[in-house]
C-alpha cells in the first residue's frame, strides 16, 4: 500500500485523487488547499484527511504527493516534497520561468525521488500507437504535424491571474506531443497568438487563440 498526499484539491485536483482512492494498492492520506469549501467536498467524497504542507512532508508514511495545486507553487513544492523524500506527481507546467524549471529539475535529478509531470496524453492507446507505427517507419518520413486543441470556454479570471493561461498551461500539451510523436528536439519556435474569444479574459492578459510553429533539429516542422 503506497500512500499518497494531495496539494489541490480543485478540478484537476479532485480527479486525480479519487483516482488514487479507487487504486487498491494506493490511499489517499490527506489534502491540502487553502480553499476550504474544496477541502469539504474532498473529505467527504474521499474519505482522507485535512493537512497542512508541513504535516504532509512531515509525515513519514506518506511516501508521495499529487501537486495540483496552481502553477506558481509547483516548483516550491516538488523542491520540499523531493527534501522530504517524496516522489512526485505534478501538473504541468513546473513553472512559467524556463530557469525556473532547470533549476527544478536538477534539484530533482540530485534527489532519490522519482518525479512525472501530467503529460497524460503519452499514455492515450492511440498516440502512443502514432508513435509507434511513425518510429517503425510504417507511415513514411514525416513533413508536416499538425495538431489543433480547443477548450470548450475561457478559463476564469482568477485561474489567469495565478497560471498562464490557456496558451501556456494548456498549449504544453502540444509541445509534448510534436516532440513524442515526432522523435525529435525543438530548435525554434515561432507563435503567434490573439484574443478573439473572450475580451475580459484580454484584458487580464491572456491569449485565447495562437498558432505555434516549431521546427526541429533536422528542419522538419510540426
Amino acid at each position: 500500500m503506497i500512500n499518497f498526499a494531495l496539494f489541490g484539491a480543485g478540478r484537476i485536483g479532485s480527479i486525480h485523487g479519487a483516482n488514487v482512492a479507487a487504486n487498491k494498492q494506493a490511499l489517499l492520506v490527506g489534502v491540502c488547499d487553502p480553499y476550504q469549501p474544496n477541502v469539504d467536498k474532498l473529505i467527504a467524497e474521499l474519505g482522507c484527511a485535512q493537512m497542512t504542507e508541513q504535516e504532509i512532508f512531515n509525515d513519514d508514511s506518506i511516501s508521495a504527493v499529487l501537486i495540483c495545486s496552481a502553477t506558481d507553487t509547483h516548483a516550491d513544492l516538488i523542491e520540499q516534497a523531493v527534501a522530504a523524500g517524496k516522489h512526485v506527481f505534478c501538473e504541468k507546467p513546473i513553472d512559467l520561468s524556463l530557469e525556473r524549471v532547470q533549476q527544478c529539475a536538477q534539484i530533482v535529478e540530485q534527489s532519490d525521488c522519482k518525479a512525472l509531470v501530467a503529460f497524460n496524453r503519452r499514455f492515450d492507446p492511440n498516440f502512443q500507437l502514432l508513435q509507434q507505427r511513425i518510429a517503425a517507419g510504417q507511415i513514411g518520413t514525416v513533413e508536416l504535424v499538425s495538431i489543433i486543441s480547443k477548450d470548450p470556454s475561457p478559463p476564469p479570471l482568477e485561474y489567469i491571474s495565478s497560471s498562464g493561461g490557456l496558451f501556456r498551461d494548456m498549449t504544453i500539451h502540444d509541445f509534448d506531443m510534436a516532440r513524442y510523436i515526432s522523435g525529435k528536439r525543438v530548435k525554434e519556435v515561432f507563435a503567434k497568438g490573439a484574443v478573439m474569444v473572450d475580451r475580459e479574459n484580454g484584458k487580464a492578459g491572456d491569449i485565447d487563440t495562437a498558432v505555434v510553429t516549431l521546427t526541429f533539429e533536422d528542419d522538419s516542422m510540426a
